[in-house]
């Protein structure tokens, strides 16, 4: 069932995010490049993804990372895809949450831009009560419980990191 929300659509039925997305990821990695010693960089991510009924994502992110030790610092940009998994139990009943997996992949990889996938853990705000019903309202607090490296010369050995995601509204939202 589709429903109307100014210029956003949305479907309150499937329970998940839809439409334009927002994506925010902030906090640290520790990056093992190939013969080298492990880095603890600090992660700033934004991007904007599209997210379909049935919980599949892609779009653009563009990372910065910044190792002070060194220093050094990168910033990549690339695409990322994923999926939103369903909420467990009804919104506010203790185990309303999401799980997030997404994979980000740099346009071109380095020593701090290398591919990687991430799981997270969401629950969600809203700023009225009326709204839980709508998975589009509010936004999603997420703490990162997994990560790991894709193909390349370097590890993640260990992460902390926030994220969020939340709709986009205005002109450049989608209507279907």
């Amino acid at each position: 069932m589709l429903v109307s929300g100014g210029a956003v659509r949305f479907a309150a039925a499937a329970g998940l995010p839809t439409g334009n997305l927002n994506l925010r990821l902030d906090g640290y990695e520790v990056i093992t490049p190939e013969g080298s010693a492990p880095a603890r960089v600090s992660i700033d991510a934004i991007g904007q993804v599209i997210a379909d009924t049935a919980g599949n994502f892609s779009g653009a992110e563009t990372v910065s990372a910044v190792d002070p030790a060194a220093p050094a610092q990168a910033v990549c940009n690339g695409s990322v895809r994923g999926t939103i998994t369903p909420r467990s139990g009804a919104f506010g009943s203790g185990n309303g949450d999401f799980s997030i997996s997404l994979t980000f992949t740099p346009a071109s990889a380095s020593t701090y831009c290398i591919p990687a996938t991430t799981a997270m853990q969401c629950n969600r705000t809203l700023l009225h009560r009326l709204l839980a019903d709508d998975p589009n309202a509010g936004e999603y607090h997420c703490i990162v419980t997994a990560m790991s490296a894709g193909a390349g010369a370097a590890t993640i050995d260990g992460a902390s990191m926030d994220g969020h995601l939340d709709s986009v509204r205005g002109s450049n939202a989608p209507t279907e």
